[in-house]
């Protein structure tokens, strides 16, 4: 599994491969939710406006709006999305 992530004019996408779209948006809607074990800044996440997941031909793509650096929740999503640490990864 890897992800790339892409800048846009409101904020960026992240294609992952190795997950379909509904596997995704379930970690997705699990960290949203507080229901998940990852080290994510709530200060991080109060600046994200909206979350979309959707199928792409490479995987599953998160398209992040907000107020946020790549860079900075780049390593975050690394680490929760597709790590496979159980202790440090998002409850499946």
């Amino acid at each position: 599994m890897n992800i790339k992530f892409k800048k846009n004019t409101k904020g960026f996408s992240a294609i992952i491969n190795g997950f379909n779209a509904e596997e995704l948006n379930k970690k997705v809607n699990d960290c949203k939710d507080g229901n998940c074990s990852c080290d994510c800044s709530q200060d991080i996440m109060e600046k994200i406006e909206s979350i979309e997941v959707c199928s792409h031909e490479d995987g599953a793509e998160i398209k992040i709006t907000g107020n946020i650096a790549m860079q900075t929740i780049a390593p975050m999503m690394q680490k929760c999305l597709i790590s496979n640490d159980k202790d440090n990864s998002c409850k499946v």
